[in-house]
């Protein structure tokens, strides 16, 4: 009988401790891979978002970063000062989750590293999003309004990141 019990509690030592996977990183699990190799950042700009942001034509660019060539796409409303950037970063989004004032949170599913800027002066939002485990997406709007009262506050700033994610998002998904 206690040979048995302690087969029993083996057992289900096992079997718990087999069931109780720690989660990879600081996010939860991704609605889908993203190969950020094969979507083109200027997909995140709709037209709906172009008329409510007020920017026009795309500006890509291929930038040589530390971790390899990077694409990126920006626009820019010249009115307002303000500036909208999507590119691609060879780095998994959870190497910066402990950077200097980044806090985690989540866009559209995936998890995301947030990290603000230059509040007082021209607000700058900061979104890297979680698509795989190898890489990940920057999402950067900043207002440089050209005074207190046409800048917009960095919770503005950063939905208009969050919504600039979004529109990334759903364009890879369905490629």
């Amino acid at each position: 009988m206690v040979r048995l019990v302690v087969v029993l509690l083996f057992v289900c030592g096992v079997v718990v401790g087999c069931g109780a996977a720690e989660p990879e990183g600081p996010f939860p699990p991704r609605p889908a891979e993203i190969d950020v190799a094969n979507v083109d950042p200027c997909v995140a700009m709709t037209s709906e978002l172009r008329q409510r942001l007020g920017v026009e034509g795309d500006e890509p660019a291929v930038v040589e970063l530390a971790d390899g060539p990077s694409r990126a796409c920006s626009w820019g409303n010249y009115d307002t000062v303000e500036s909208y950037t999507v590119q691609t970063i060879g780095t998994p989004a959870a190497q910066l989750s402990n950077a200097r004032g980044a806090t985690l949170t989540a866009v559209d599913g995936f998890g995301a590293v947030r990290v603000v800027d230059s509040e007082d002066t021209a607000p700058l939002c900061e979104l890297y999003i979680d698509t795989s485990a190898a890489s990940s997406v920057r999402v950067q709007v900043r207002d440089s309004g050209y005074d207190d009262r046409s800048r917009g506050s960095i919770d503005e700033v950063c939905r208009s990141a969050e919504a600039l994610a979004t529109s990334y998002l759903t364009a890879a998904r369905s490629r």
